[in-house]
């Protein structure tokens, strides 16, 4: 009651404490990583599911577009900060335009989905340079400037965090600055309505079904929250106290290829198996076949270089 009475005092500006835009920071950050993990545990069949799992970074992009740009068109602010009651104002004129929404829709959606890419063309850079290939100069420049330029920002963020706190600047975040934003606390105006109006015809159905649809999105914040603890490492418990399952059983194709690398149908040169489908190759074979499709050529799971694990038999010397 003192909050929403403060902020119907004429003439007083209530900033939301340091907590609250963590907070909504925080649960915007959690998302991605905890839908994830809800796709990986879910697609237990590579073979329908793969390519969710191959493509999750597009159907994110998609899935968080729609979310976003309700969410900025309707509230004026991200999901997250909706979800604690915050909006985004224009530290000059305290307004929220449509400029305002479009260029914090390119900062909340289309950067982080820019940098993810970036961050795993890097990896897979990195990793090609470790195995002795040919990587150009500019992405040996990258991958290796990528690491300080993050740092680098965690480090102008933490000043923000310590100037918002100070009362020295009115945003806390570097981004929020560059889009000469800042939060609000959200102006609460419930639509509210019963079965009865329904009933009478007074509420679209639309309406009903979207305020039903937004209110299961908020909800889940709090599940969204706990899939990122549960994926943890630190409080996954002991794999190694479960027990142990049964082997899988053998499918049609394990006896066809028994011995044999089943592209060259040759005994395998330095057998290297798919973890992802337990199939046996040579690994000049398998690694020629991932660069180019990056499934098992048996199974057609998806795979890529870092599935592959080298098999080490009393034959190598």
């Amino acid at each position: 009651m003192a909050a929403k009475g403060a902020h119907i005092t004429p003439n007083i500006e209530v900033k939301p404490s340091l907590f609250e835009v963590l907070a909504a920071d925080s649960l915007n950050i959690t998302i991605y990583p905890a839908i994830k993990r809800v796709v990986d545990v879910t697609t237990a069949k590579p073979t329908v599911f793969g390519g969710l799992v191959r493509y999750y970074d597009e159907f994110y992009l998609a899935f968080n577009s729609l979310v976003q740009g309700y969410y900025l068109k309707q509230y004026g602010g991200s999901l997250a900060e909706v979800f604690y009651g915050l909006t985004r104002l224009s530290v000059r004129s305290k307004t929220f335009t449509t400029k305002d929404r479009n260029w914090s829709f390119v900062v909340l959606v289309l950067v982080p989905y820019a940098i993810r890419k970036l961050e795993k063309a890097c990896a897979s850079w990195k990793d090609d340079y470790e195995n002795a290939k040919h990587v150009s100069a500019h992405r040996q420049l990258l991958f290796r400037l990528l690491p300080y330029v993050q740092a680098c920002y965690e480090s102008v963020k933490l000043i923000y965090y310590v100037s918002y706190l100070a009362n020295v600047t009115k945003t806390h975040s570097p981004s929020l600055r560059a889009l000469a934003l800042g939060l609000s606390y959200l102006t609460e105006e419930e639509e509210s309505w019963s079965f009865k109006d329904v009933l009478h015809g007074k509420v679209k159905v639309a309406t009903m079904m979207s305020t039903a649809l937004l209110r299961w999105l908020e909800l889940s914040a709090f599940f969204l929250q706990f899939i990122e603890w549960w994926q943890t490492e630190a409080n996954i418990g002991d794999l190694s106290k479960l027990p142990i399952p049964d082997a899988p059983e053998p499918d049609s194709n394990a006896k066809k290829y028994a011995n044999v690398c089943p592209i060259c149908l040759q005994k395998q040169i330095i057998p290297t198996a798919v973890s992802v489908s337990g199939y046996v190759y040579c690994y000049r074979c398998i690694a020629t076949h991932l660069q180019t499709d990056s499934r098992c050529p048996v199974t057609k799971y998806p795979a890529t270089i870092k599935d592959l694990i080298g098999i080490y038999t009393g034959d190598d010397d």
